[in-house]
């Protein structure tokens, strides 16, 4: 084999891995402008309008680009002599999982001051791919069953399932529904199980048992076909004040 057919393998190497520290490069800095923007100049990106602009997404972004970065760093010491690979490879193991272990912590509790506010309000926008309508809150897994009209009365039926301990819980009276002009109609009657609960009396969510819950907001002028919106709050166990919203919600009319 020439000298020549040789060099062709080494150099599409470096080409390669060339392009692949170019590529990790620039992404680094797209996030670094990213970094820099969201910390000192719009603390709360989500005034440009943009909805995908959380800081769920954002965590997901840096996680996919630590990732990508480590498997750059491994191509590129691929041929290093062995107890060097070996150290830096060790070196890079225990990055990683101090930089995932942060990023966790921060996914499941903010410390950004605009996450802090989005995680305060947690949209439900449709269906899973089960076709179901749930969320999870404050180890509370949430399922908005169906949306009635009974009458001119609006109903829907939820499930709550406590994955945590035993506990007390509650609606905050600011609880709505909103009808199709975006009109806000209060909770008027609540049943817990098959009995008759006062709007504001806490009930009690046993650990892993799924407790059925009805709401009957206040009567409309009309029957409601879809509500933009089914806005609950409720304190969390941090008494903090915490909002779930089920939006686009279509109601069936109890025959």
């Amino acid at each position: 084999m020439s000298q020549m057919e040789q060099a062709l393998p080494a150099t599409r190497s470096n080409r390669i891995t060339t392009l692949i520290a170019k590529i990790m490069t620039g992404v680094g800095v797209v996030l670094g402008g990213m970094w820099a923007i969201i910390t000192y100049l719009v603390p709360d990106p989500s005034v440009f309008g943009f909805g995908f602009i959380n800081w769920r997404n954002i965590v997901l972004l840096v996680s996919t680009f630590l990732l990508l970065s480590s498997l750059s760093i491994c191509w590129q010491i691929r041929n290093l002599p062995k107890m060097m690979r070996g150290t830096l490879t060790t070196a890079l193991i225990v990055v990683l999982s101090f930089a995932f272990f942060t990023l966790g912590t921060e996914y499941a509790k903010p410390s950004f001051e605009f996450a802090k506010v989005q995680s305060t309000i947690i949209e439900n926008d449709g269906s899973n791919l089960l076709g179901k309508r749930i969320e999870v809150v404050d180890d509370i897994r949430v399922e908005l069953v169906e949306c009635e009209n009974i009458g001119r009365f609006p109903t829907c039926t939820f499930q709550l399932t406590n994955l945590g301990m035993d506990r007390s819980f509650s609606f905050n009276g600011n609880s709505r529904m909103f009808d199709e002009a975006g009109a806000p109609l209060k909770i008027n009657q609540m049943r817990v199980g098959q009995q008759p609960n006062n709007v504001w009396n806490d009930f009690q969510l046993i650990r892993n048992v799924t407790t059925s819950v009805t709401l009957q907001f206040q009567e409309a002028d009309r029957k409601i076909e879809r509500s933009p919106s089914i806005k609950l709050i409720f304190r969390t166990r941090g008494n903090d004040e915490q909002a779930l919203k089920f939006n686009d919600v279509a109601l069936s009319n109890h025959s």
